[in-house]
């Protein structure tokens, strides 16, 4: 176990910084007037659940990240058969925030991230840096924001097998590059599909993401089709819808242009390619969303 680290005042001008590092045995966790800082948790071989008040409770198991605003009441409570680690990484600093959600890390549950283990030792890297006093606070700055780029792209490689494309999940799992020797186009392939996932909003061209990978768009398509049986426009296209998509389960009394707006397309296109997708228009989904709501409502009611 490493024990809790707190690297004391931080230095203003750092936009972010290491506020605290350590793991320990999984113990509860109570912490009614929440943190300081955000903070990064990872559990190791273990299991337990998390609970923010008034937002709702999650398992977290193994080889999973849950990151907790700062200030926000919380509590965590292992299994009792549970035996396991729970990393901590406390970060604060003025862009914290922003940088974790262009990230598409900020999200309000528990998820697996591939290549953990090379995770839980950069956090080791990190403790024994303050450990031995070789680590400066602009040095562990740098550290910091890397390991967030390292998270993110974990995050991604790992939500590939999950996006739904068509009427099938893709089952493909990308092996992290620490246990296989180097692919150039799987590489490329994991460096376009993290563009996609982090610019889906934005007017992102697919000769955009080939630029940026160093490939032709005719190569770029090759690789998606081998890989998901669909070109690189249509993944992005399906990836886009499935986002929409999933904003509407969670804010069911949206418009059909908010949601169009949330992926940047176009309301009549919008209507047309979400139809095409998923087989009925956003608006027939959105009553159908409120209709449930209400069932449940009246089902509720004495």
């Amino acid at each position: 176990m490493l024990a809790f680290r707190l690297t004391g005042l931080p230095d203003s001008r750092l936009p972010l910084y290491l506020y605290c590092v350590g793991t320990q045995e999984e113990k509860v966790l109570h912490r009614p007037d929440g943190f300081p800082v955000y903070q990064l948790f990872l559990s190791r071989g273990g299991e337990g659940q998390f609970r923010i008040p008034g937002k709702g409770t999650w398992t977290m198991g193994a080889g999973q990240l849950f990151i907790v605003e700062p200030g926000i009441a919380h509590e965590y409570v292992p299994h009792s058969k549970s035996k396991g680690e729970l990393g901590y990484i406390g970060i604060g600093g003025a862009s914290t925030g922003s940088v974790l959600h262009s990230a598409g890390l900020l999200q309000n549950e528990p998820y697996p991230i591939s290549g953990f283990e090379f995770m839980w030792s950069r956090l080791t890297d990190l403790w024994q840096g303050l450990n031995q006093g070789v680590t400066e606070m602009w040095n562990t700055s740098a550290l910091i924001y890397q390991l967030i780029l390292d998270i993110a792209q974990s995050k991604i490689a790992s939500d590939i097998g999950r996006v739904d494309i068509g009427s099938s999940m893709v089952q493909e799992e990308i092996v992290t590059r620490s246990n296989q020797e180097s692919d150039p186009g799987k590489d490329a392939l994991i460096r376009a599909v993290a563009l996609m996932h982090t610019h889906y909003q934005d007017d992102l061209l697919l000769r955009h993401v080939a630029d940026a990978v160093g490939y032709s768009v005719q190569h770029l398509n090759r690789l998606f089709h081998h890989h998901y049986d669909v070109t690189g426009h249509q993944y992005m296209q399906r990836l886009r819808l499935q986002k929409a998509s999933d904003w509407l389960d969670k804010h069911p009394s949206a418009s059909v242009r908010e949601a169009a707006e949330t992926i940047g397309m176009e309301v009549n296109y919008f209507i047309r390619m979400f139809k095409r997708e998923f087989g009925e228009t956003p608006g027939k989904g959105i009553k159908h969303r409120n209709q449930l709501q209400m069932e449940k409502g009246t089902l509720k009611a004495p």
